[in-house]
């Protein structure tokens, strides 16, 4: 078998999703996902003239062929988005080669329901299920902790038992936008925020918390501490990832449970993260930091810390199913993020023998590959338009 093609579409969802077709002379279709970005789309275009001609089987050579093409670029983080969208399409072409699903390819299931970590964003503003846009004329309404409660319960009604919600909000106000200072005042919302939350739901819900990298040190200590009392799942992301030290002293000051890295790439990027015991649950995210067998393996190193592997994952349902077929296999799974509840149409894009997510869970099916089939006609209709797509 060779790789004939490779075909992309951007969708315009709440990011972009950059799907991804691999096509082969034996008719057997590949589908992957890469993670948004600048540069990643022409990533994968450049890729394909390499990958032209080879077997698409040999998943691992593969890989470490377009490993070492982009390995001295200047676009490395978008090469790497791409070789992990395009590495996953190869395992599916392998799963419909061999006619077996890729979690078993990967040594077998240790658990057959992938828990979802639900990522609200804040108080909702739209209604979930259809995407209608509500609060459109007080933005302000969407941050209070009233707000977030209720978008809670919402989501635990829905069936979610882990939840997010982003805490670095418009309405803190800040007297220097660009120093990551918080005041009394700030402490206090973000305190009152997670309280209604922990309050709505009660202690049988998981409750994770985003802080998008925006404080200093010594004031994410603080946040970590301040929210102690609300026994979180974890603290995402309280510094920026460039300082393993620097989240390393949060991460030993507080009980509150510390988590990050989204913004690593490969096993290469965790390594001292891991070394260091600077964080106590990893988020490597999924169709960012190399593909399927990369991902594997990063679980696996956590795993020899006693880490939890919780990917982040911004995607579609093909970066997400994706990704459940590893969560799946590695013991250290804790849970997958879904960022788009606020997508109305997120499982209608693909064709399947029920709902994507079901009440805070992905059960993964018995089918080859990843299982799926792409819903085209609803793929087109959400193309980001003046980008090139393999439906005209």
């Amino acid at each position: 078998m060779k790789v004939t093609g490779i075909k992309t579409a951007v969708l315009q969802a709440n990011f972009e999703w950059v799907l991804i077709k691999v096509e082969t002379d034996e008719g057997i279709i590949g589908l992957g996902e890469a993670h948004w970005g600048f540069g990643v789309n022409e990533s994968i275009q450049r890729l394909e003239s390499h990958l032209m001609g080879e077997d698409p089987l040999h998943i691992n050579y593969l890989w470490e062929k377009m490993y070492r093409i982009v390995a001295g670029t200047a676009w490395q983080g978008a090469f790497i988005a791409a070789i992990s969208g395009v590495e996953i399409a190869l395992w599916d072409i392998l799963g419909k080669y061999s006619n077996l699903p890729v979690w078993q390819l990967l040594g077998g299931k240790q658990r057959d329901h992938i828990r979802i970590l639900a990522d609200l964003h804040a108080g909702a503003s739209y209604k979930p299920g259809d995407g209608t846009k509500v609060n459109e004329n007080n933005v302000e309404d969407v941050y209070t902790p009233e707000a977030y409660a209720s978008h809670a319960e919402d989501a635990v009604e829905r069936g979610y038992d882990a939840i997010k919600f982003d805490i670095d909000i418009p309405t803190l106000t800040e007297k220097d936008p660009m120093n990551h200072v918080l005041y009394p005042a700030q402490f206090d919302a973000i305190s009152d925020i997670v309280s209604a939350v922990r309050a709505a739901v009660g202690r049988t819900i998981d409750i994770a918390i985003d802080c998008h990298w925006h404080y200093n040190t010594s004031d994410a200590v603080r946040v970590a501490r301040s929210l102690e009392p609300y026994d979180l799942l974890w603290l995402e992301d309280p510094v920026r990832p460039e300082n393993v030290d620097a989240m390393k002293k949060v991460t030993d000051a507080t009980s509150t449970p510390i988590c990050t890295g989204e913004n690593l790439y490969m096993r290469y990027g965790f390594r001292d993260l891991l070394e260091k015991q600077a964080a106590d649950i990893i988020e490597p995210d999924f169709p960012r930091s190399g593909g399927i067998s990369e991902i594997k393996r990063i679980a696996e190193a956590a795993e020899s810390y006693y880490v939890p592997f919780a990917p982040h994952n911004v995607g579609g349902p093909i970066a997400t199913v994706a990704a459940a077929h590893v969560c799946s296999v590695v013991p250290n799974f804790l849970v997958l993020e879904f960022h788009a509840d606020d997508v109305p149409w997120f499982g209608f894009l693909v064709k399947g023998d029920g709902p994507v997510i079901n009440k805070g869970y992905i059960t993964l099916s018995n089918k080859p590959g990843l299982g799926l089939e792409l819903n085209e006609e609803v793929a087109y209709s959400h193309v980001k338009p003046g980008e090139g797509n393999w439906f005209e």
